[in-house]
């Protein structure tokens, strides 16, 4: 990489630890939405290092909130999610020297549908939703994650139907972010598929994760939690807009 392309993969980072301290999720889909639309480096690199990076993130954001976390919903979560992630890395890494334009398209679809679909506010559930629908999100999530390290926009529109805290939500979805991050990097380490490389440009992010997750936690923004995540919409739809017209380059 360039050191143009370095910095603008630093920013994208940056950007995406601040916001998904502050709002619970986005990470992924910031920095994927960034650098895949600027094809700075193939998809599966950018993947990698999200889920590297995105590890610690959420280790920082959430170690002091464990008592929030909902373990019931997160264990059927995982259920679903896990198997599903396999078969999106297994499609990643093969669209990946296939069919690169197609990942393209399909990334910036994803980012684009995320952002409005993230956008929707759902009225609350009166009750939990039942097993089954939490691992057909479970499902969903573990599929986006898989392809592109970015499980966030099914979980997260189905965790704010459920009738809980915004404390609750927030911290089950870094908890799950954490234990997908876990997997997926167990998985395509075990794959061979993690290169020095990517190892090397994670450990150099570090200190750029940890200054902005710790900013993210003492010096949120000057916006309402609402507006906050508008603009983490808008941006995402933004991205999605760029990501897709560039696969048709």
């Amino acid at each position: 990489m360039t050191e143009t392309s370095i910095f603008i993969f630093l920013f994208a980072i940056a950007l995406g630890a601040y916001t998904q301290t502050v709002t619970g999720f986005a990470m992924g889909l910031i920095i994927m939405g960034i650098t895949a639309s600027l094809q700075i480096v193939p998809i599966s690199f950018i993947a990698a290092v999200i889920s590297l990076t995105g590890l610690i993130n959420v280790i920082l954001a959430v170690y002091k909130d464990q008592h929030h976390i909902n373990w019931q919903l997160i264990r059927t979560l995982i259920i679903g999610f896990l198997p599903a992630m396999i078969v999106g890395i297994l499609l990643l890494y093969y669209l990946d020297k296939v069919a690169t334009q197609l990942l393209q398209l399909i990334l910036g679809i994803v980012i684009m549908l995320g952002g409005i679909l993230l956008m929707l506010k759902p009225d609350p559930n009166k009750q939990l939703s039942p097993s089954s629908a939490t691992l057909l999100a479970g499902i969903s999530s573990g599929v986006m994650g898989g392809l592109f390290s970015t499980s966030a926009p099914p979980l997260i529109y189905y965790l704010y139907r459920q009738p809980l805290s915004i404390k609750v939500i927030r911290s089950t979805l870094l908890m799950t972010f954490m234990i997908a991050s876990i997997a997926r990097i167990g998985f395509i380490g075990w794959q061979g598929l993690i290169s020095t490389e990517i190892v090397l440009f994670a450990l150099y992010s570090l200190p750029i994760v940890f200054l902005f997750t710790w900013a993210g936690k003492n010096y949120p923004p000057p916006l309402s939690d609402m507006n906050m995540r508008r603009t983490a919409f808008g941006l995402l739809i933004i991205l999605g807009i760029s990501t897709t017209m560039t696969s048709f380059s």
